[in-house]
């Protein structure tokens, strides 16, 4: 079957969904713990099959305080509120601090630490929702949350992910998918520093940073920076090739910006495809389109070594910093409070949040 379902937890109602595509190109495993990515199988230059997303085997270490939300869905608010405030209808909403002096990733117990209602949408293509009701005031946020998220593999290689949500009150949302990729497979190589990355010029610039990992609200080019570009005569750039010009950060942990149309719903946007990313050691490409205004390009700067111990099908290759790079399709980071972003994260009661992002795979002789 292109979609099965496995209770691996009778105790706790957790739940595995396998959905594989028609010619068994692309497979993806999905927990309903956190609607979390477990497992992205694909065939190298070779056709020997990579799982080249990195998580565990066991979903008991999911739950790990030192778990960097491998492979979660993010939400309520993706990325970073500074100091944990926002304001609506002069209303302050006062978050838990959980990341500096920034809220980060929805909470302490954000939509990566519940249990989603799975619903097998179709078998070809191979489709699954996910459904999330969070209460009025859940983490400190307003209004009860009704979120909806699609996986869907397809033939021509690709994983779609779609988001929706609606409320009962006015909040603020920004919801992500936190995969973190090793398209080499951690068993060739346990970190991502020599994977190729080629940006498009759909991708306009990047958001200039605080001492905080907050944007300052300017929009910075790569004239800037010129290490942040991954366009033009750098485009196929090594990641780990400038990191001696990222030591603040140990990497890159930078929003990239692709347009300024601040809309709560982009899924009627166009798909813009921004980055592909490819792995010598294997000939295992990926590109990324999304309709989001930006994304977040992470390094695994942060990743403890010494703590994960990774899958079988990498050979239990343990995890360590750059195991894997995200990107995270988003609105702007601290957009709550930023008046000109506002409007891409301020839901209101009767409107519908929306996204589409897709991630396509192949190989390169």
């Amino acid at each position: 079957m292109p979609v099965a379902k496995t209770n691996i937890d009778p105790v706790n109602g957790i739940d595995q969904y396998t959905l594989i595509n028609s010619a068994k190109t692309l497979s993806v495993i999905v927990l309903n713990y956190g609607g979390t990515l477990t497992h992205t199988l694909v065939p190298d230059q070779n056709g020997v099959i990579r799982d080249v997303t990195v998580g565990f085997d066991d979903y008991e270490a999911y739950k790990s305080p030192d778990n960097p939300f491998f492979g979660a869905l993010i939400g309520r608010f993706a990325n970073r509120i500074g100091e944990g405030k926002f304001t609506i209808d002069g209303e302050t909403h006062q978050l838990a601090i959980n990341n500096g002096p920034n809220a980060l990733h929805g909470g302490l117990e954000g939509f990566d630490k519940k249990i989603w209602n799975v619903t097998i949408l179709s078998q070809e293509p191979a489709s699954i929702q996910l459904d999330l009701v969070s209460p009025d005031g859940d983490q400190n946020y307003p209004g009860e949350l009704k979120t909806t998220v699609t996986y869907t593999v397809t033939d021509d290689n690709a994983l779609e992910v779609t988001y929706k949500a609606t409320t009962s009150k006015d909040t603020v949302v920004n919801l992500t998918n936190h995969n973190y990729f090793n398209l080499a497979g951690v068993s060739q190589n346990p970190n991502i520093l020599n994977t190729r990355v080629s940006m498009t010029d759909d991708v306009k610039g990047f958001l200039e940073l605080d001492d905080n990992a907050l944007p300052t609200g300017k929009k910075l080019s790569w004239s800037d920076a010129d290490y942040m570009n991954f366009t033009g005569d750098k485009a196929g750039t090594a990641i780990g090739a400038r990191f001696n010009q990222l030591k603040s950060t140990n990497g890159y942990d930078h929003p990239y910006v692709i347009h300024d149309n601040y809309v709560i719903n982009t899924s009627d946007l166009p798909l813009r495809k921004a980055v592909t990313a490819y792995a010598p050691e294997t000939g295992i490409q990926m590109e990324f389109a999304t309709t989001e205004p930006a994304f977040q390009f992470y390094t695994g700067n942060f990743i403890k070594d010494g703590v994960f111990t990774g899958k079988k099908s990498q050979d239990g290759v343990p995890y360590g910093v750059h195991a894997g790079f995200c990107l995270e399709s988003s609105r702007n980071p601290d957009a709550p409070n930023k008046p000109e972003w506002q409007s891409s994260v301020l839901l209101k009661k009767g409107e519908t949040y929306g996204s589409k992002t897709v991630f396509t795979f192949g190989v390169r002789q």
